[in-house]
């Protein structure tokens, strides 16, 4: 049976990608409580005291994975405006 995300719950797996300090340890999705795909990241600190502690942080909307599409889910960039500019320069 495929793991099925639900809400209130999310998973975290280990970046591959991370070549610097800024980029996250763990990378993921989490279903917010009103069924919202978001991305969250997690970087391991470290307090002054030497205590380890981990720092979340939760980013864009993530499209829902089609039933069959496979892979990864897309990021889903906001929505962008279009404004018309005025080629008349006022001076």
């Amino acid at each position: 049976m495929a793991y099925e995300m639900r809400p209130g719950q999310g998973s975290l797996f280990k970046n591959e990608q991370k070549t610097g300090d800024k980029h996250p340890n763990l990378k993921g999705k989490i279903m917010l409580p009103n069924g919202e795909v978001r991305w969250v990241s997690a970087w391991t600190k470290t307090t002054t005291a030497g205590e380890k502690w981990i720092s979340l942080s939760v980013g864009d909307l993530c499209q829902q994975q089609q039933p069959g599409g496979g892979g990864q889910a897309a990021y889903v960039a906001p929505a962008v405006r279009a404004v018309e500019l005025d080629d008349d320069i006022p001076f």
